[in-house]
Order: C-alpha cells, then sequence, then structure tokens
C-alpha cells in the first residue's frame, strides 16, 4: 500500500534565513510521500531565489503582497486539493521540527481516526516550555481564546494528559497541524475576508468542530517555534499605535477577526459579558 500524501504549506514573506532553516529540516523528513509547496507574498529579500537555488524540489506559487497568512495558505492548500494530495500540513517557515515530524503526525492520526491532529507547540529558547497544546474557547473571558498549557513545563502535564497520544480541542494555531483533504473539500478553506492573519487558522478548525468534526492535539509530536523575530507592536497609548492594533491586518487586535468570532461562534447569551471582558482588557492594555 502507498504511503499517504502529504503536502506541507508553508507561507513565507522576507524571513530568508528563517525560510532556508526550515526548508533545511523539512527536506530530511522521513515520510516518503512529502511535498512542500512554499507560497512566497511579494518577498523582496530574494527568497525565492535562494530557495530555487538551494531546493528545487519544492514548488513556489505566488501570493499578493496584501493576502497575509489566511490568503497565501489558501492559494497553497487549493494547489495542493487540485494535485489529489490526502493531507495537508500547514506550518510556517519558524518552525523547528524533528526528522519524523510528519511520519510521526500522520501516524497518530491514522491510528486515531483524526481528520484534524495538532502538534504540541513549545518554544525553541526554552524547549521544555509549552506555548500550546491547543486552543481552548473562553466566552466571558479577556481572550476569545485560551492557548492550552501556556507558559507550562511540559513535564507538568497530568499523567492522564501525559499519557494519552491524543488530545481534543476547540482549535488549533495553524503551525503544524494536519488536515485530511475531506475537511477543506467539506467546509471550504480559511476566511481570508474576515480573518486574513491571526484566527483564521482557529476559526477553520472551530467551524470544523461546528461541523461535527472533532479536533485534537497531540503532546506526542512537539514543535519548537522561534519566537525571537516576533514583530514589533506599538504602544496603544499612542495614536498611531491605537489605530494599527485595531485597524491594521497583522495586528492581534485588529477589530473585524475578534468581532467576526464573536459574533460567529460565542453562544447569545455570553456576548455582553465577552464584549465587556474584552474592552477591560483593551482599556488594561492602553495605561
Amino acid at each position: 500500500m502507498s504511503p499517504a500524501t502529504v503536502t506541507a504549506v508553508v507561507p513565507i514573506r522576507n524571513r530568508c534565513p528563517l525560510t532556508l532553516r526550515f526548508l533545511e529540516r523539512i527536506s530530511r523528513q522521513t515520510h516518503p510521500a512529502l511535498r512542500v509547496v512554499v507560497v512566497d507574498s511579494q518577498s523582496s529579500d530574494g527568497s525565492v531565489e535562494a530557495i530555487r537555488r538551494a531546493y528545487p524540489q519544492v514548488q513556489v506559487l505566488a501570493a499578493g503582497e496584501d493576502d497575509f497568512w489566511a490568503g497565501a495558505t489558501n492559494i497553497g492548500v487549493a494547489h495542493a486539493l487540485a494535485s489529489g494530495s490526502e493531507w495537508l500540513l500547514t506550518i510556517n517557515d519558524d518552525a523547528v521540527i524533528a526528522a519524523d515530524h510528519v511520519e510521526r503526525l500522520l501516524q497518530l492520526a491514522l491510528r486515531h481516526g483524526c481528520r484534524i491532529l495538532g502538534s504540541q507547540i513549545n518554544h525553541l529558547e526554552d524547549p521544555e516550555r509549552i506555548w500550546s497544546l491547543g486552543s481552548f474557547t473562553v466566552w466571558g473571558g479577556e481572550e476569545l481564546l485560551r492557548l492550552g498549557h501556556h507558559g507550562e513545563r511540559s513535564d507538568a502535564l497530568s499523567p492522564a494528559e501525559a499519557a494519552s497520544e491524543v488530545l481534543p480541542v476547540d482549535a488549533l494555531a495553524g503551525n503544524g497541524v494536519l488536515i485530511h483533504h475531506s475537511v477543506f473539500r467539506r467546509i471550504g478553506l480559511y476566511n481570508a475576508r474576515w480573518l486574513p492573519h491571526y484566527h483564521a487558522d482557529s476559526e477553520l478548525v472551530m467551524r470544523a468542530v461546528a461541523a461535527g468534526i472533532p479536533a485534537w492535539v497531540t503532546p506526542r509530536v512537539v514543535l519548537l517555534n522561534d519566537f525571537s523575530p516576533s514583530q514589533k507592536r506599538l504602544p496603544l497609548h499612542s495614536l498611531r499605535g491605537l489605530w494599527w492594533s485595531l485597524g491594521h491586518p497583522k495586528s492581534h487586535l485588529y477589530l473585524p477577526p475578534l468581532l467576526y468570532l464573536l459574533w460567529r461562534y460565542c453562544p447569545t447569551q455570553r456576548r455582553p459579558a465577552t464584549l465587556l471582558a474584552l474592552l477591560r482588557r483593551f482599556l488594561r492594555m492602553r495605561r
């Protein structure tokens, strides 16, 4: 029986050293039927040329400068679906993964019948510190989504969680998520209109769960995320910072995605409390 085809979809823009480091890692994956598709959003730092020189087997697709994460990822996903890929792996170029990462993730997904399976994400600079083990909705809290075990040590997981191969989740960050092609064919692609950058990954998984497709995360396969080149954020107390934070698609406080999640997924009776909690959080951040 032929191994299942997996296509890794990697959106990039102007991070050539990170991109090349990532491609070096993923080029050594043990899964024999792995394709890699890079979607470049108009990089100006020579990324595309460097990829074609060093990794000619990697397919490079072009996205627009304003496609952001969701739009660029949709281009790669649509290409993979048209090419007949059975599984898709959404992953970012700041990820550092072991050589058997894809193989182990796929084995677990097949063993447990998971059509959506995410990796545990830890910090590259502190590999035992968890950034997320899945995400969970918090209606009425100051954050709509809570990262599972954020900031905890891997060895602090409960015995039951540590012994589990897969755990149920409400949502997933899109870095290191294996998704069966049938999920996209049933519910569609990422919502690039309302969630162009932040939260599009979580919303797709929430949409799948709402449609009766459970989502899972595994503590057995860990992705290390390089958070060192994190995006600089403008202070909220300045007018320019306020405008950018609430009105720029690459801000985690960009209003359209937050309001979309609230309207689409928050239970009606919890909306007032959730809105008030978000307002309190915003006012506190302005101090």
